[in-house]
């Protein structure tokens, strides 16, 4: 649908004719062949020393911009993510992740496992791919000092979006909610795997400013959730964490009164 098969041929012509570039492979759902016409693809572009990533770095945006000449893109760097990681939307709609990388320093990892070499020199991709398979997945980690900080900024939110649709606002507590769900969803659906109960709950966000009394019943929900999530988390890695149990009995009894 995305056109993601030309963008693919294309990258493979540049890579190829591009020395400082000594091996690029994709990752990801392409890696694995289990991509779909919406998946996006992760590009790895390996450079054998610091002096060749940084002409390649200097480059990069009009490196991306002919791997498809004719078609218009915008691109940006993903400081967010990590160091040497540029993003491309391309205006046939391809999202690609560009990952430029060092051979000294590209650790086998995981993630790595499944990749589809475009371009390699002397075996490395081969040999790299083989290393990838014998790295061991790390567990997702959260100290316990991390889910209280996670857990009082939680619920000061939570009652601060909960008063103000009580009172009919629909419109303030919204940015409340969002920070609510980017603050506290992340590492408890980072830590549970999708086989575990108490995951699947976490997902139902909805807000309608125009219902704030059906709202209202939604976050009483969503607490509930938060709550069997924060449990789960807590019996998976071991934590020493004990909540106030008498607040927070006392709290939702609260909830439930004023719905």
């Amino acid at each position: 649908m995305f056109e993601q098969e030309r963008v693919l041929v294309r990258l493979q012509q540049r890579v190829v004719s591009e020395g400082d570039i000594v091996a690029c492979f994709l990752a990801g759902s392409y890696g694995r062949r289990t991509s779909d016409p919406y998946s996006d693809m992760d590009i790895a572009l390996v450079f054998a020393d610091e002096g060749a990533r940084e002409r390649a770095w200097r480059q990069r945006r009009e490196f991306v911009q002919s791997v498809m000449q004719y078609v218009p893109a915008k691109s940006f760097d993903g400081v967010h993510v990590r160091p040497y990681f540029h993003i491309a939307l391309y205006s046939n709609g391809t999202k690609a992740d560009y990952r430029y990388e060092l051979q000294a320093e590209l650790e086998p990892n995981p993630w790595d496992r499944d990749i589809r070499i475009l371009k390699d020199h002397d075996g490395w991709a081969d040999r790299y791919q083989d290393a990838c398979a014998r790295a061991l997945l790390p567990q997702p980690q959260l100290s316990a000092a991390e889910l209280a900080a996670l857990d009082e900024r939680f619920w000061v939110m939570l009652w601060d979006a909960f008063r103000l649709l009580l009172r009919g606002d629909g419109d303030k507590p919204f940015t409340i909610y969002l920070e609510l769900l980017h603050f506290t969803l992340p590492p408890l659906l980072h830590i549970l795997p999708p086989e575990d109960p108490a995951r699947q709950p976490l997902l139902h966000a909805q807000f309608n400013h125009q219902d704030t009394k059906a709202t209202a019943i939604h976050l009483a929900n969503l607490l509930q959730a938060y709550l069997n999530a924060r449990t789960a988390v807590v019996q998976r890695l071991h934590l020493d964490f004990s909540p106030d149990t008498r607040f927070e009995t006392a709290v939702q009894n609260l909830i439930k009164s004023k719905l």
